[in-house]
């Protein structure tokens, strides 16, 4: 036998006469599903969680609401990297003066010290220069250490803006003459934080004496060339995981070969 108490209890219940699992007739349901589900303008409202298949429906049309204002926001978007080119532009002194003089001029290492781990500097200076658009790649490397630089254009205060990545390895071992190897391919971390145009893929490493020209395919079917200086080569291309897994590489006697650069 219930008690009074329990009596009164459940009139409290709003849910008492909803109809489970909300048939067409439910009268609730048909309540929930007639309220507007956008917030007035300028009103912020705190999510609600409820039970029941009535809350479902609505968030998912919540839901539905909001994603087609994100595709409104990203097609009025100003293009990501809007000024690269599949084809690296030629190296000016003032871009070589650039890649000096933002690049920095080291590597860090954390190794063990006699107190605990300590940060050791290797020096490194500039390898190869890349240029596209108003972007400026840049691949440094040293005595066992490698890393890249990477300037976009300058700010309405006329400073550029400057991001770097390094590592330090044992040692760098050198391609044979017709050899190709890479350094770094993948997704930059460092192009997806806040402030950035949007995520981008970078790969480097070195070439031998006889490789003259490196082209890789991007995932969307375009041919996009590598620059090569100095036994270095270089490219990038806006996207994540934007290059393909091999590259053609061109020798000295006109030949080529596709190598992968994973």
């Amino acid at each position: 036998m219930r008690s009074p108490m329990l009596a009164e209890l459940a009139e409290l219940d709003p849910a008492r006469n909803l109809e489970a699992p909300g048939s067409p007739d439910d009268q609730a349901l048909a309540q929930v599903l007639a309220q507007p589900r956008v917030a007035p303008a300028g009103e912020r409202r705190p999510a609600l969680r409820r039970p029941g298949r009535a809350a479902a429906v609505a968030s998912a049309a919540a839901a539905a609401v909001v994603a087609v204002v994100v595709t409104t926001v990203t097609l009025d978007s100003p293009a990501a990297y809007a000024s690269w080119t599949p084809v690296p532009a030629g190296v000016t002194p003032a871009d070589t003066a650039l890649a000096d003089e933002s690049c920095g001029g080291s590597a860090a290492e954390i190794v063990e010290g006699a107190e605990g781990p300590v940060v050791q500097e290797v020096p490194v200076a500039p390898v190869l220069t890349d240029v596209r658009g108003d972007y400026t790649y840049v691949v440094v490397a040293g005595e066992g250490a490698y890393g890249e630089c990477f300037v976009t254009a300058t700010d309405e205060r006329g400073a550029p803006q400057v991001v770097t990545s390094s590592a330090v390895v044992p040692e760098l071992a050198l391609p044979g003459r017709r050899e190709l190897t890479t350094l770094q391919n993948g997704t930059a971390s460092w192009s997806e934080g806040d402030g950035a145009e949007g995520a981008l893929t970078s790969a480097f490493g070195q070439v031998g004496d006889d490789v003259t020209a490196v082209a890789l395919t991007l995932t969307s079917g375009e041919r996009v060339e590598a620059s090569v200086a100095d036994g270095w080569w270089a490219v990038w291309a806006p996207g994540g995981s934007a290059l393909g897994e091999t590259a053609e590489v061109t020798y000295a006697d006109g030949t080529t070969a596709r190598i992968p650069v994973g």
